[in-house]
């Protein structure tokens, strides 16, 4: 009995060709898959890996822009204020040079008027 039963699983597991339309099949499900696995993957909102990182790119230079033009405008201003410094510290010279000497005049114009009434 034993025998009967190998024979029979023998005979219904023998191997088999494919039939021509199975292998068809087969070959255009698998190419249909290759070609779908090489198609770049979008994300479910509509935005491509690259464009994030494009954005990034974009937003990075521009906060670089406004911190380098922002860095320049305060050297500028920096150099301005030390420039009406030097300005301010040399008319303060000048005015002090000009008093000196009018302090000067009204003196020596007071010692010559009192030699004049004290020798009169």
């Amino acid at each position: 009995m034993s025998k009967d039963i190998e024979s029979e699983m023998r005979a219904a597991l023998r191997p088999v060709a494919p039939s021509e339309e199975f292998s068809q099949k087969l070959v255009a499900k698998v190419t249909s898959r290759r070609s779908a696995a090489l198609k770049p993957r979008r994300v479910a909102s509509g935005w491509h890996p690259l464009a994030w990182w494009s954005g990034a790119g974009v937003a990075a230079s521009v906060v670089l822009a406004v911190g380098v033009h922002h860095h320049l405008e305060q050297q500028r201003l920096q150099q301005s204020g030390l420039e009406a410094r030097r300005e301010v510290l040399q008319a303060l010279r000048v005015t002090s040079q000009k008093l000196n000497l009018a302090y000067e005049a009204v003196k020596s114009q007071s010692t010559s008027l009192i030699d004049e009434q004290s020798g009169a």
